[in-house]
């Protein structure tokens, strides 16, 4: 009985060490993440690239919205705010505007 005894306790130190061991690999491999260099990472790395702002999913989303107000006959200024940075802004009310000549028309004549 007691080697029995014995061997739980060793089998539970193993599980012990291995989770204590995962769980420090991880830790390392986190902080090595934190620290890491923000030219090698993958976002600035797809920011870095020229794109071009026609072609953005704020442009096409602006089609979209622009040809729906278009078909409703409703004449109303493009709802920007669904988008957080300047840049996006601009690609959607580009969009918004090609999509509705009348809106362009009244936004560039004021």
């Amino acid at each position: 009985m007691r080697l029995a005894f014995a061997k739980g306790r060793v089998g539970y130190w193993i599980a012990i060490f291995a989770a204590a061991l995962t769980f420090t690999t991880h830790a390392v491999q986190g902080a090595r993440s934190m620290n890491e260099n923000p030219k090698t990472s993958v976002k600035s790395a797809a920011q870095s690239r020229s794109i071009d702002p026609l072609m953005t999913a704020a442009y096409r989303d602006g089609l979209y919205v622009g040809k729906l107000v278009a078909q409703r006959g409703e004449q109303r200024l493009a709802p920007v705010g669904r988008w957080a940075t300047q840049a996006d802004r601009d690609a959607f009310q580009a969009g918004y505007e090609q999509a509705n000549p009348e809106i362009a028309q009244a936004h560039s004549g004021s």
